[in-house]
């Protein structure tokens, strides 16, 4: 295979002793040479892409001056340079006619080696300076474009983050999208509907008519780019439309082009992680193929869209929360206002018919005595329909679809009354009143069937979850309508009973809100955790370096102060993220249950002796017998431990005796925590683990004992509590022991650099950017660090590396592209996300982005050390 950096030189000449002659010198300078005495030949030839062709102007087919006018009309061969030689067409004009042809230089025959070698080398440097004058226009120009991007690209985002106007937002896209691809016409559409059939309707245009967003909809998947790019999630592009045998057009949507006047099409599906919801679609009148440049820019606009478009749908489904949270909560102080159970049934009814754009709903309400159920409230949005329904005011337990749920006392959703024989009013589906039928149960708290609540619609898709769940809770909202109404109807005896079950209500909706509440406070912990997680990272891995210089007794101890106070912040972070569920789980290690007991003893001694002996009581504590280790996360089963103590504690407000044992029950391992306290009634025993119920009155939150459940549960274990009032409580922890034990995190060692790898640290925060480059170079790495995704990339190109570790939130390129970017363009390279998401992110994403693993900040040296130095054991040889 020929050397690239060897020039290559064609020779087209037909005299045999001067090819060898031309061969021989060009050969001897370090030329490589092909040679040809025909013409045709040599235009063949040419097709390689010489560095230089040498050509006599008499050949025997075609003219020397005819193959140089070719070889410069064509793109792919105008750029490489032509020295003509002749020993015949010697004078001024036949230099002049052949310089005119397109020649670069001409040399008279007979010619020396050494001008030959010298006038080929003057003409490579030339197309060599004039390819790289090239080279520097197209970077210059490409610059031009990547900063004019750049800037629409965050005017965009601007503009999507600050404006809850989804039209103007898609308008903006669309001016910036047709002036930077350079089009008059662009398009946005919109995936609307669960048909299976492509309902595409566009909510943006440029450079179209008027009527083309009505006109153009698509009648099937292969008609047109557009739905095809969105069943397949991938861009799709024809340079013309009309004549591409891959575009199936309809006579509808071919009129509508041919009207409209274009011709090629890049249409770019707009997509919220696999689903899609519209697309982007670039228009040409010209016929012609799409660069990849403009594909990579249209699908920078779709991800933009995508974005506002799912905050659009996020703010709608908001905005329907509310509504519906407004509804239930007017149900629920009609229900304990209203002495009429029919004022009730009708709202709940109305309720459903506008909460679910439902066309008819029915509440059905049980009469024992006749063994019917019978029509309480009824909403219709058609007067006709209405009609219908009014014929049937009671039917039979089990007749038809109403009366088998009842007698099932199961939800029942059906998408098709046409294939439903048990639907006893077939005339309104004959006639096309409805469609679909929705039915749930009344049942009362104690198990009982109260009624039916039934729904009719018009033609739909599937059924939701969340409507499912929607006619749930309303379906509860009625039968507590029932059974407020049957309370109404007793006698005085039962009033106590009917006051009791109103105040009970009354508690569920502190709770509800009390619910509410912490949902959002949830919501709003997991947000600033990564903030929080960013100083834990400086402040941890700080100490952490420190610990490793300094060898003083006092600055030791005040520095492990330091890491164990940060450490404990970053514990209490994770914990509130558990509780909010905005945490997936952690791997499970090695476990001492008796080395955690007696920890925890230690931490809570402040409490149970200090602060007892300031009150004058006294605590006596003690750790008694063994556990086989478990598989777990020791923070979490000490922070389980520590609440079962804190509240033996407090259930001995005189002081006592807490005795926490550890025992072996064949495959389990137990813990059991006992106190001489007061004890618990039967009635506060069984509520004990419920969330927000609390014997404390205002010091408690009614949560430790929840998450202490939800700890264990997680661990695959159970927690039980036995008690008797005066005489004490004791809570038993019983956690499987596994067959085989993971490894001690604490255990691991990291083994030391093979060679001076180097690291490239992508962090947009300077204080975390700078520990965790002193941590890597302390461990003998080479680091160099990058303010932000780009400039991470341009060091990528510029420098050798061995590893990648990158955040995730940063100004510019998010982690996820530098990933994919670093990933497609050096597959060798390893990379890891340090991340305040840690514990958060998708696998299932992570895997298809290719990232070899996650470090959660704050992070600890241990940790990254090892997260690096196993995945450089593993990679395979990155760039030379």
């Amino acid at each position: 295979m020929p050397d690239r950096d060897v020039p290559r030189v064609l020779v087209v000449d037909d005299d045999a002793r001067v090819r060898r002659f031309l061969t021989s010198a060009l050969g001897a300078a370090g030329f490589a040479v092909t040679a040809t005495g025909i013409g045709a030949e040599g235009l063949r030839l040419a097709d390689s892409r010489p560095d230089l062709i040498v050509l006599d102007v008499e050949l025997p087919d075609l003219s020397g001056r005819e193959v140089c006018r070719r070889l410069k009309a064509a793109e792919e061969t105008a750029a490489i340079p032509v020295l003509m030689l002749s020993g015949v067409f010697t004078d001024v004009a036949d230099r002049s006619q052949a310089l005119e042809d397109g020649s670069d230089a001409y040399l008279t025959k007979p010619v020396t080696s050494r001008e030959l070698v010298a006038m080929a080398r003057a003409l490579l440097r030339t197309a060599r300076a004039e390819r790289r004058s090239h080279e520097h226009e197209r970077a210059a120009e490409a610059l031009r474009r990547r900063v004019a991007q750049s800037k629409a690209m965050v005017d965009v985002a601007r503009s999507i983050t600050a404006s809850l106007d989804l039209q103007g937002v898609l308008d903006r896209i669309v001016d910036e999208a047709c002036l930077l691809l350079g089009a008059r016409r662009v398009g946005i559409a919109v995936l609307e509907g669960s048909e299976p059939g492509p309902n595409i309707r566009f909510r943006a245009v440029r450079g179209l008519s008027s009527a083309f967003a009505q006109r153009l909809r698509p009648l099937s998947w292969r008609d047109g780019t557009t739905p095809i790019a969105i069943q397949e999630r991938r861009p799709v592009w024809t340079a013309d439309i009309l004549t591409d045998p891959a575009i199936e057009l309809t006579p509808p949507t071919r009129a509508v082009i041919e009207s409209e006047g274009y011709r090629a099409v890049l249409s770019v599906p707009l997509l919220a992680g696999d689903r899609p919801l519209g697309a982007i679609v670039v228009y040409r009148d010209l016929v012609g193929p799409f660069s990849e440049d403009d594909i990579d820019i249209t699908q920078v606009f779709a991800a933009q869209a995508a974005v506002a478009l799912e905050n659009a749908d996020l703010y709608r489904r908001a905005s329907e929360r509310a509504d519906k949270l407004t509804t239930l909560s007017a149900l629920t102080r009609l229900i304990t206002g209203a002495a009429a159970s029919r004022e009730v049934f009708g709202a709940v009814a109305e309720a459903a018919v506008r909460l679910l754009t439902a066309r008819a709903s029915q509440v059905w309400v049980n009469d024992p005595a006749s063994g019917m159920l019978r029509i309480e409230g009824t909403v219709s949005v058609d007067p006709v329909l209405g009609e219908h329904l009014a014929r049937f005011k009671a039917i039979s337990h089990g007749d038809g679809l109403t009366g088998s749920v009842f007698a099932t006392r199961q939800p029942l959703f059906v998408r098709d009354l046409r294939a439903e024989p048990r639907f006893l009013n077939q005339g309104i589906v004959a006639e096309g009143h409805v469609s679909a039928y929705a039915g749930i149960p009344l049942v009362a708290a104690e198990g009982a069937a109260m009624g039916v609540l039934s729904l009719l619609f018009g033609e739909r898709g599937d059924f939701a979850d969340e409507e499912k769940e929607l006619v749930r809770l309303l379906a509860d909202q009625a039968a507590i309508a029932i059974v407020q109404a049957q309370l109404y109807g007793e006698a005085e005896r039962r009033r106590r009973q009917a006051e009791e079950m109103a105040e009970n209500l009354e508690r569920s909706q502190g709770q509800l809100v009390k619910t509410e509440r912490l949902r959002a406070l949830g919501e709003m912990a997991a947000g600033v955790a990564h903030d929080f997680n960013n100083l834990l990272s400086v402040i941890l891995g700080r100490a952490e370096l420190m610990l490793r210089r300094v060898h003083e007794s006092a600055l030791v101890r005040d520095l492990e102060a330091v890491r164990r106070a940060a450490q404990d912040g970053a514990d209490t972070v994770r914990r509130i993220q558990e509780f909010t569920r905005t945490r997936r789980t952690r791997a499970f290690e090695r476990v001492d249950l008796g080395a955690v007991a007696r920890e925890v003893v230690e931490l809570t001694r402040p409490q149970w002796e200090l602060e007892a002996q300031s009150r004058g009581v006294r605590y006596e504590f003690s750790v008694e017998g063994t556990a086989p280790p478990v598989a777990g996360r020791p923070e979490e089963l000490r922070e389980v431990l520590t609440n079962l103590v804190t509240n033996a504690v407090d259930a001995m407000p005189d002081g006592g005796r807490c005795t926490v044992g550890l025992a072996s029950e064949r495959e389990w391992a137990t813990v059991s925590v006992r106190d001489t306290g007061v004890g618990m009634e039967e009635d506060m025993r069984r509520r004990v683990f419920e969330p927000f119920f609390t014997s404390k009155g205002p010091r408690g939150t009614g949560l430790g004992l929840a998450v202490s459940w939800g700890i264990v549960t997680r661990h695959g274990g159970t927690i039980e509590v036995e008690s008797v009032p005066g005489r004490g409580s004791t809570f038993v922890v019983r956690l499987p022991v596994p067959v085989a034990l993971p490894d001690s995190v604490t255990g691991l060692t990291v083994p030391p650099p093979t060679h001076a790898a180097r690291v490239l640290i992508i962090e947009d925060e300077p204080e975390v950017q700078a520990v965790l480059a002193d941590m890597l170079r302390e461990a003998g790495y080479v680091v160099t660090v990058a303010k932000d995704g780009s400039n991470g990339l341009d060091r990528c190109e510029e420098e050798p590396i061995d590893i990648v570790l990158s955040d995730i939130s940063m100004p510019g390129l998010s982690g996820w592209e530098v990933a994919a970017r670093v990933r497609a363009r050096f597959p060798t390279i390893p990379i890891g996300f340090v991340t305040g998401w840690g514990d958060q992110l998708d696998p299932e994403r992570l895997a298809g982005t290719g990232v070899s693993f996650v470090i959660a900040k704050p992070f600890q040296t241990l940790d990254v050390l090892r997260h690096v130095a196993q995945a450089l054991t593993t990679a395979q040889p990155g760039r030379a």
